[in-house]
C-alpha cells in the first residue's frame, strides 16, 4: 500500500467520530463501523422499506436548468408506458416541480395509509412522491442540511413503495449534500443517469455528477444531451443553436455510454408546462423517439 493510501486511510479512521450520516469522508471510507451504520438505524428500516423494489435509478445534472427532472418524468412515463410499476421520488425540496410536469393538481396530497405514506397515483401511470404534495403552494421552508437528510430519511423509510418495478429518483444539480444523501441512505442504486447540456462549460460540471457516482460505486447507465441539435422549422436544415457536441464528447472521455440527444424544442417545454410527458403525448417525435431509446438503455441495463 502507498504511503498517500496509508496516509488517507489514517486520516479516516483516527478522524472517525461514528457519525456516518455526517461524514464528508463517506465514501472513501473502510472503517469497519461503517458497516453498521449500514445495517442498523435508519439504514436497515429503509432497506426493508425498499425490499420489493426490483431497480433503483437515479438522475442527475451538474447544474441547473439542465432538463434533469424533464428526464426523470420522461422515463418514468416511458418506463410505465410500457407496463412498468414505477415511482418517481422528487427529491427537490427547495422548489419540487415534479408534481407540475405530471400534471397533478395542486390540492393534491399524500395521504397515509396502513404501512406509511401513499404515493400519489397520476393518470399516466406513475406514482409520485414529492414535498410538493406534503406544502401547500405558499408555503416556503429554509430547508438546511439536517433538515434535508431528515426529509431523505423520511422519505426512504417511511413510504409505502409496495411492489415496485422502478425507483426513479430526481435529485438536484450539484454534488451537495441531497446527492450524497440520496446516494448515502438509497441502498443498491441500479444505476445512474447524467443529463448535460451541449455547451463545453455544463459538460464540465456533470464530469462531477460522473465522479462522485464512481466514489458511490454506482454504475452510469450513461449521459443524455438536452437542448441538443434540432432542426429549421422553414427549411429543415440542422441548427446547433447553443453549441454542438460536448454531452458526447464527455461521455467517450469519461468511458461511459452516451445514450442520445433531446432537440431544443417547443414541444420539450410546453408539455412540461402542461403536465403531458412527451414520450406519451408525442411519441413519433424526434424529442419521443430519442426518449423512447433511453428508456430502452434503462430496461437493457436493469433487465439484462
Amino acid at each position: 500500500m502507498s504511503m498517500d493510501s496509508e496516509l488517507k486511510k489514517l486520516n479516516i479512521t483516527e478522524g472517525c467520530n461514528r457519525r456516518c450520516e455526517d461524514c464528508e469522508r463517506y465514501f472513501e471510507c473502510t472503517f469497519s463501523f461503517k458497516d453498521y451504520f449500514k445495517q442498523k438505524g435508519i439504514l436497515g428500516f429503509i432497506r426493508e422499506n425498499l425490499k420489493n423494489v426490483k431497480h433503483r435509478i437515479v438522475v442527475l445534472g451538474g447544474k441547473g436548468g439542465v432538463g434533469k427532472s424533464m428526464l426523470a418524468v420522461n422515463v418514468a412515463a416511458g418506463l410505465a408506458k410500457r407496463g412498468k410499476k414505477v415511482v418517481l421520488l422528487d427529491q427537490v425540496y427547495d422548489c419540487p416541480a415534479i408534481p407540475t410536469m405530471l400534471g397533478v393538481p395542486e390540492d393534491a396530497r399524500l395521504t397515509i395509509g396502513d404501512k406509511g405514506l401513499v404515493p400519489y397515483s397520476t393518470k399516466w401511470g406513475v406514482k409520485v412522491v414529492s414535498t410538493g404534495l406534503v406544502l401547500g403552494r405558499d408555503e416556503v421552508i429554509i430547508w438546511f442540511h439536517e433538515m434535508k437528510r431528515n426529509a431523505t430519511e423520511e422519505l426512504l423509510a417511511a413510504v409505502d413503495y409496495g411492489d415496485t418495478d422502478y425507483l426513479i429518483a430526481d435529485i438536484p444539480a450539484g454534488t451537495s449534500s441531497e446527492t450524497v444523501n440520496i446516494l448515502k441512505y438509497l441502498p443498491d442504486i441500479t444505476g445512474a443517469l447524467v443529463i448535460t447540456v451541449p455547451s463545453g462549460v455544463s459538460q464540465n460540471v456533470a464530469r462531477k455528477c460522473i465522479y462522485i457516482t464512481r466514489k458511490a460505486e454506482v454504475p452510469v447507465i450513461g449521459v443524455i444531451e438536452n437542448m441538443s441539435d434540432t432542426n429549421c422549422p422553414n427549411c429543415h436544415a440542422p441548427v446547433s443553436i447553443i453549441s454542438k457536441g460536448a454531452g458526447e464528447k464527455m461521455a467517450a472521455e469519461e468511458g461511459v455510454p452516451f445514450l442520445g440527444k433531446i432537440p431544443i424544442s417547443i414541444k420539450v417545454s410546453t408539455t412540461l408546462d402542461d403536465g403531458e410527458p412527451f414520450v406519451v403525448k408525442y411519441p413519433e417525435s424526434d424529442e419521443g423517439k430519442s426518449m423512447e431509446k433511453v428508456v430502452d438503455q434503462v430496461i437493457r441495463h436493469c433487465e439484462t
